[in-house]
Order: structure tokens, then C-alpha cells, then sequence
């Protein structure tokens, strides 16, 4: 037994797997603790102001270019791997220029969020805390969004780790520092915005740091100023699969700004809580979907005949895994948030009990995305998620005006389930169709 322990520590994927979840959950565990004490020094009313300025920049942030960085990793990856340095150029070159226009489109269209926030919840300034949210995403992505590409693509996880880890604790700090020092709301939203100009040059400095050792990589003013040779064979993979990552990004961005349509302040900040605390949980799955992107890519090309068993072993041990983490969760709920939050946030404890089912089958999710990318069919993905929201988002809203924050967690579970559930039974067909 332990000789098969030993074994499977042994394996590439696994080790890295291990390092990237050190900088993944350490992020999640910095964004916790800032959670933690924003929601203390605000309360819940107040609290529940931020949640909704946070997700509704969320829900403005799907047509960022971040997404653009798991459709190129397939190319990316097939391209170390053949040794292809033109390939390997080009394809950073267009990521680069993607991110930039994606940038500029969203700030624009994000200036409508003061007018949005007005007509949906009668409160102008929600508006410009998502804006300022917005815009540091959008400046953040610059160079975040490249470095981390490269360093996953070259191996070099540890940094990849440390990036990931640096990029939430810079913000955090920022943001719990100016409300401590009793900014408010407002001053958690500059906090990011500020971070966002901080991150950039960290960003930048790993980049360097990983010219280094790939020449082959462009410089950083060449991002902006060189073209690739055939960018135009980048464009339709790329927009296909961002409008997919971000689509799959409203269901966990919509249900807040969604309730803040429906429920007193109060009531968003105790789903928030209960949602944040499942998923605080479940980010340890993240790193293995984010590995797995140039991962399933590279078995494509060197062993096509173990896609599927790969595909279904990772997807039925991240369901064990989240059933069992999230069992973890609700058991010291209660305690933790009386301990961290306060007697003010104990109403979001049953919350995250009638959470456990969308918890469980969360795992079915984790290499889903990669896998889509792998076999092309990304568009069926997009139609899957589209018309779970289409249906979905009417049923939700329907459901928090009858049952309030229970509806709210009927609605994330339903939409999360249903998606996961389709897209696994049709990847399977799919593959099975393939061999």
C-alpha cells in the first residue's frame, strides 16, 4: 500500500498538483481572512453593500480576456512540447493583445454599472465600487494573465504558486488596510484598484524572470507592438472558449448580484458568507483543474487512448473529494463562524448545510473545461451553460421572491448540477464516439 502511495507522489502531474495548491489555498485562505475582517468591521448591512459590488463586477468581468489564457494553454503546451518557437511567440503575442482589447472593452461597458446599480438596486455608489473593482481587474490581467500561462507551461510551478499567492495577498492587505482605517465600502473598492497597479509590476518582474530561461519569449512592450505571424487562426478558438469560462463564471458571480434584487442587505451578506465558506473549502480542487489544462492536452497528443480513462478517474476522485470536503465544512460551521464572523453572521450557518448537495457534485465540474478544450467542443459547452441560465435565472429569481435566501441556494445548486451533470454524461458520449 504504501509502496502505491509512494508511487502515485511520484508522478509529475500529482507533484505539481501538490505545489500549486499551496499557492492556490493559501490565496483562498488570504481572500477568507480578508472576508473575515471586512465583514466584522462593516456588519452585515454594509457587508452586504460590498458582496454586491464585488459580484456585480464579477458578472461585468465576462468578457475579460483572463479566460482567453486556458484557451491558448492546449496551444502553448503543444507547442513546447514540438519545440515550436514561432508557434510558442506567436501564441503569447496574441494573448497579450487579446487581454489588452478585452481590457479596454470591458472598462468601457463597466461605466455603465453606477446606472445598472441605480435601476436594480436604487444605490448608485454599489455601482462605483464595481466599477473600481472592474477596472483593477482589467489592469491586473495585463500581465498576470500571460506570466501565469508561462510559468505553468514551462514547468515552473513553484513560481506560478508564489504569483497566484502574491496576487490575492497584495489586494487583500490593501483592502482590509483602508477599512480598518474606516474607509468603508469605498475604501475596499480603491484597495483593489491600487493592488490591481502593484500586481502588474510583480507580474512583470516573474515575466523577466522567465525570459530568463525561454529567450524564445516575447519582451513585455512586445506584447503590445509585435503582431504574430497568423493571428487570425488564434481568434475563433479563443473568443469560443472565452465566452465559455465566462459564462461558467456567472454561476458563481450571478447569485449575489441576484439577490441583492430580492433580499435585505443583511440577508446577501449571510448567503455570501455561507457560499464563500463551501467554496473556501472546495478550492482545494482548483489547482488540478487549472493543471489540467495542458495536462489532458499533452496525454492528447502522447497516449490519445487514455483521454477518456484519465478524464473519468480525475472527475470520480474530485467528487469523492468535494463530497468529503464539504461534509468537513458544514460539520465546523457553527463554531467557526461564531469564533470568526460573530453571533451577527450565525444566520448564515443553516445556509451552508442546505449547501451540502451542490458541494458534493461539485467535483463533477473540475475537468470539465479542459476536457471540452481538449476535444474541440466548446461550443456545446456554451449551449449547455446558455440554456441552463436561460432557464435558470428566471427560475432563481422566482424562487428568492418566494423563499428568500433559501431560494438563492436552490438556485446556485440547480444551476451547478444541472450544467455539471449534462456536460459530464455528453463528454462521456463523446469520447466513447472517438475510440
Amino acid at each position: 500500500m504504501f509502496q502505491r502511495i509512494r508511487a502515485v507522489l511520484a508522478r509529475r502531474f500529482v507533484r505539481h498538483a501538490a505545489l500549486l495548491q499551496v499557492g492556490t489555498v493559501g490565496a483562498m485562505l488570504v481572500q477568507a481572512v480578508a472576508n473575515i475582517v471586512i465583514a466584522r468591521q462593516l456588519g452585515p448591512d454594509q457587508f452586504g453593500r460590498y458582496a454586491i459590488a464585488m459580484s456585480l463586477a464579477a458578472v461585468g468581468s465576462v468578457l475579460l480576456g483572463a479566460g482567453a489564457a486556458d484557451a491558448m494553454a492546449p496551444v502553448v503546451s503543444r507547442a513546447r512540447h514540438e519545440d515550436d518557437e514561432r508557434g510558442l511567440r506567436d501564441a503569447f503575442l496574441f494573448l497579450g493583445k487579446f487581454v489588452l482589447v478585452s481590457g479596454l472593452v470591458v472598462v468601457v461597458l463597466g461605466c455603465l454599472l453606477p446606472i445598472v446599480a441605480e435601476r436594480l438596486y436604487t444605490d448608485t455608489a454599489i455601482g462605483w465600487f464595481a466599477l473600481s473593482v472592474l477596472v483593477a481587474s482589467a489592469l491586473s490581467t495585463l500581465l498576470f494573465t500571460p506570466a501565469q500561462l508561462g510559468l505553468q507551461v514551462f514547468g515552473r510551478i513553484g513560481g506560478l504558486s508564489a504569483l497566484t499567492f502574491a496576487d490575492q495577498a497584495i489586494r487583500q492587505a490593501l483592502v482590509v488596510g483602508l477599512v480598518i482605517a474606516g474607509f468603508g465600502v469605498a475604501g475596499a473598492s480603491a484597495g483593489h484598484l491600487v493592488g490591481a497597479v502593484v500586481v502588474v509590476g510583480v507580474s512583470a518582474g516573474a515575466w523577466h524572470l522567465l525570459r530568463s530561461a525561454a529567450p524564445a519569449l516575447p519582451t513585455i512592450p512586445a506584447f503590445w507592438v509585435e503582431h504574430p505571424t497568423d493571428g487570425r487562426r488564434y481568434i475563433a478558438p479563443a473568443l469560443w472558449v472565452l465566452v465559455d469560462r465566462n459564462v461558467a463564471m456567472l454561476y458563481g458571480a450571478a447569485p449575489v448580484a441576484l439577490a441583492g434584487m430580492f433580499l435585505a442587505t443583511a440577508d446577501v451578506s449571510y448567503v455570501k458568507v455561507a457560499f464563500g465558506w463551501v467554496t473556501l473549502a472546495l478550492s482545494v480542487l482548483g489547482p488540478v483543474s487549472v493543471l489540467l489544462n495542458t495536462e489532458l492536452a499533452r496525454i492528447q497528443v502522447q497516449e490519445p487512448e487514455r483521454l477518456g480513462w484519465h478524464f473519468t478517474r480525475v472527475t470520480l476522485a474530485a467528487v469523492f473529494a468535494s463530497s468529503i470536503v464539504t461534509l468537513g465544512a458544514a460539520v465546523v460551521a457553527r463554531p467557526i463562524f461564531l469564533l470568526l464572523y460573530g453571533a451577527d453572521y450565525l444566520p448564515a450557518v443553516p445556509l451552508v448545510y442546505w449547501l451540502m448537495p451542490f458541494g458534493a457534485l461539485f467535483g463533477l465540474g473540475v475537468a470539465l473545461g479542459p476536457m471540452w478544450r481538449a476535444l474541440n467542443r466548446v461550443r456545446v459547452s456554451i449551449l449547455i451553460n446558455c440554456l441552463v441560465l436561460g432557464a435558470g435565472i428566471p427560475l432563481g429569481m422566482l424562487a428568492m421572491s418566494r423563499w428568500g435566501a433559501l431560494g438563492a441556494i436552490a438556485m446556485v445548486t440547480g444551476w451547478y448540477t444541472v450544467s455539471h451533470v449534462a456536460s459530464f454524461v455528453y463528454l462521456l458520449r463523446a469520447l466513447k464516439a472517438e475510440r
